[in-house]
């Protein structure tokens, strides 16, 4: 039986700073960002519209994340439903914006995400574009809105979420192109899901976090962290989404893989692309909407779902060549550990820890923690190594090899 240590754990979004780096797309200038570290939202501006009806939103700062909660309308015939978020002062017109959710209030019907080139910020005034993701329904959404109405959807499609997992949303606008993509914790190259539209109503305008309720006497409350707003340079072609998404094991054999990539600010050489699948080119079939491609292959034998695969995508634009790759299906199977044990000191008594949840295929535990430093030792019988630790929300999570 070997037995590993772990801890005291870091700080908290200590390794959530390194997720967030990863998962930001390369950009021309620094503009702005917030951990949220420090406890405070010094630089942001409120918007609460139904405060003076005494339904003002609560900011909050648990774990180290930015929470934002507000209870149900007084009024929503009057009013309108519950929302609430926060806003950076600078505006922009090209703008790469990006942050974390995590921890959501998974049983109230809301919408939760960034929004930008915002302008006459206010009660039936508010105008700009939203990216927001529906706890609910799973469907992602570019949203136009003008005077605070959601005028109309410039793209929208579903993809459900996990709300125990750590997603980062990123949000691109330039020019007419608007574009919104998640991304899940293990890979920032390949979106899990990406919108894409075009729409020219707003050119410039501010930018932040927000969440709405969905239901008319509903409340609000979503977590947000790492927020990040950068200038970006020339936007490049890239992978939109692709099914079965990063990860995704599909309950049935899989029949075919789909794979959607766009043109952005570069073109797509469409004869340099290639497609691979566990190592070997496979042929597709080539659909082309501009200024988006999907790729089709349908292999002779469907695919079998209970085991790994690897996807990988190549190609050509304007600057060069590009490669994405991505992994899908069942991962690898690995012995379970025996226990997780912890205390909360090192000198103490380790007991099991209860709570704690395996994800064998994914190599790790995930703890709910409280307040305070705490110590964890997992008994193994396979002799492993831990690989890693962090803490995401409320919840640690401690990784093996």
């Amino acid at each position: 039986m070997r037995t590993h240590f772990v801890g005291p754990f870091p700080a908290p979004a200590r390794a959530a700073l390194v997720l967030a780096s990863l998962l930001l797309p390369a950009a021309a200038g620094f503009a702005e960002s917030d951990d949220f570290d420090d406890g405070n939202d010094t630089g942001w501006t409120h918007y609460s519209p139904l405060t003076p009806f005494g339904a003002g939103a609560a900011y909050t700062f648990p774990s180290g994340a930015y929470r934002v909660k507000a209870p149900p309308s007084p009024a929503p015939a009057q009013v309108g439903p519950q929302r609430a978020g926060s806003l950076r002062p600078t505006s922009y017109d090209r703008a790469l914006l990006a942050v974390d959710i995590l921890n959501w209030d998974d049983a109230i019907n809301q919408s939760l995400g960034l929004i930008a080139r915002v302008s006459n910020l206010g009660l039936g005034t508010s105008n700009g574009y939203t990216y927001n993701y529906n706890t609910k329904s799973g469907y992602h959404q570019l949203t136009l809105v003008l005077g605070e109405t959601p005028l109309s959807q410039i793209d929208e499609s579903p993809f459900r979420l996990d709300v125990t997992r750590h997603y980062r949303m990123v949000f691109t606008l330039v020019d007419d192109k608007i574009l919104g993509q998640t991304f899940s914790a293990t890979n920032g190259v390949v979106p899990l899901h990406s919108v894409f539209g075009r729409n020219a109503l707003y050119d410039a305008g501010t930018a932040g976090v927000f969440a709405f309720a969905l239901d008319a006497t509903g409340p609000i409350d979503a977590r947000f962290d790492n927020y990040s707003a950068t200038v970006p340079d020339k936007i490049r072609a890239t992978i939109l989404d692709a099914s079965p998404a990063v990860g995704e094991q599909p309950p049935d054999p899989i029949a075919t893989v789909v794979v959607r990539l766009a043109s952005l600010e570069t073109s797509v050489q469409t004869a340099s692309i290639k497609l691979e699948i566990d190592g070997q080119p496979v042929a597709y079939q080539l659909g082309n909407t501009d200024p988006t491609f999907v790729l089709t292959h349908t292999p002779a034998a469907p695919l079998p779902a209970n085991a790994a695969h690897t996807a990988r995508v190549t190609f050509t634009d304007d600057d060069g060549d590009q490669t994405f790759s991505w992994p899908f299906g069942a991962p690898a199977v690995v012995a379970v550990p025996a226990t997780l044990v912890g205390s909360p000191d090192l000198a103490g008594t380790f007991q099991k820890e209860n709570a704690a949840v395996l994800d064998a295929g994914g190599k790790h535990f995930t703890i709910p923690i409280g307040p305070g430093q705490r110590f964890f030792r997992v008994l193994d019988s396979v002799g492993r190594k831990i690989s890693g630790f962090k803490r995401t929300g409320d919840s640690l999570e401690i990784a093996f090899e």
